[in-house]
């Protein structure tokens, strides 16, 4: 499967960003993958999310599809709990959600973007996972997997890597220059990747008046937080 999608923004209008404590946020009706607080706002965007949206019903379709196949009954054998993909890719939008908190504040303490925000149109935050046997997790959500390794990429460094990550990036752009245009700050990203999924991107909007210093220790902390599935402490 090299269809990638979009996650969850962090509980924010894809448009005009207001966060769900300032309005009642709905998810595209469509792909359930981005969130809107008005139907206005979902039309004016929707020459922006009409790409990604395309591509998140493809991957879930071809994900539906695959599931049923000789070879995707056969994946059952092989992945964490007997899931198939499609479960596998289920499991992990819960996981995103669940961690979302967290792995915005990663992301801007790995990308220092208190010192220079710009770093988001630059720089990703690449966090590769490995899913978690139900002895582990119990079915906790924040335990669905941990964190084999965090790092910076740079951007020309990861429109370089196999597909989706070229088409992907392409998408994020597409979000941050609209996000300047409407003067709504900066979109950092997260780059989450759990073989053998596809690398999903989990985009952060209204980066902008930071005011803690960065976090030197980010990445330890980071890994640890997410180990014990615990909501997130490093805030913003």
């Amino acid at each position: 499967m090299s269809t990638a999608k979009p996650k969850h923004m962090l509980r924010k209008c894809n448009h005009c960003f207001a966060t769900a404590a300032e309005k009642k946020l709905m998810f595209c009706t469509q792909c359930k993958a981005q969130t809107y607080c008005s139907r206005e706002c979902q039309k004016a965007d929707w020459k922006n999310h009409k790409g990604a949206c395309k591509n998140n019903n493809l991957l879930e379709s071809r994900l539906r599809e695959y599931e049923n196949t000789p070879r995707g009954q056969l994946d059952r054998l092989f992945l964490v709990d007997g899931l198939s993909l499609h479960e596998l890719d289920q499991r992990l939008e819960r996981w995103v959600r669940f961690h979302s908190p967290t792995l915005m504040a990663a992301t801007i303490h790995a990308l220092r973007l208190p010192e220079d925000v710009g770093r988001a149109r630059t720089s990703l935050l690449y966090v590769r996972l490995e899913a978690r046997p139900q002895p582990e997790h119990e079915g906790a959500t924040g335990k669905f997997f941990r964190v084999r390794d965090a790092e910076v990429v740079a951007w020309d460094d990861a429109c370089r890597r196999p597909s989706p990550w070229p088409e992907s990036l392409e998408q994020l752009r597409v979000m941050q220059d609209e996000a300047g245009r409407m003067g709504h700050g900066g979109v950092a990203a997260a780059m989450v990747e759990c073989e053998p999924l596809a690398v999903q991107t989990v985009p952060f909007g209204s980066m902008m008046n930071f005011r803690e210093k960065v976090q030197e220790d980010w990445k330890p902390f980071f890994i640890a937080h997410i180990e014990q599935g615990l909501r997130p402490r490093m805030v913003r």
